[in-house]
């Protein structure tokens, strides 16, 4: 009974569960690339200003959706849950709130399309001309 039981689970085929790919977007003005360097002291807000001077707006998913996760791992290296303790230090030492929180992939496109200081994040690439993906994380 064991011997069938290992058989046939050798015979499934083993679906693998791939990361989605996060592409970092930013208003179609601000179209330059961008390094993870870059875009980490953005969402840590240790990089305050773009080049014009103007205040970055970092935009994130909720925590604990895929692509927030995804995102978190990739570019800190650790989970979204983690990084709130960096956060509550923040807090807690300088009075900095952490990015704001969109619920949706769809909600973060349109913000960044809408708004020429803002940075965020997509699991898609954008089907329009309103943003421009400044880095993908794979």
């Amino acid at each position: 009974m064991v011997l069938a039981i290992v058989v046939i689970a050798a015979a499934m085929p083993i679906a693998l569960a791939e990361e989605e790919v996060v592409r970092l977007i930013v208003h179609k003005s601000r179209a330059v690339s961008l390094s993870a360097v870059d875009v980490r002291a953005m969402f840590l807000k240790q990089r305050r200003f773009w080049p014009d001077g103007r205040p970055i707006v970092p935009i994130n998913l909720e925590a604990g959706s895929e692509t927030r996760e995804t995102f978190s791992r990739r570019l800190f290296g650790q989970t979204s849950r983690r990084l709130a303790s960096y956060w509550n230090q923040r807090y807690f030492e300088a009075g900095e709130f952490p990015p704001a929180t969109l619920a949706s992939e769809e909600a973060v496109l349109r913000f960044v399309a809408e708004n020429a200081d803002a940075i965020g994040y997509v699991s898609f690439a954008p089907e329009t001309t309103s943003v421009a993906v400044v880095l993908v994380l794979d």
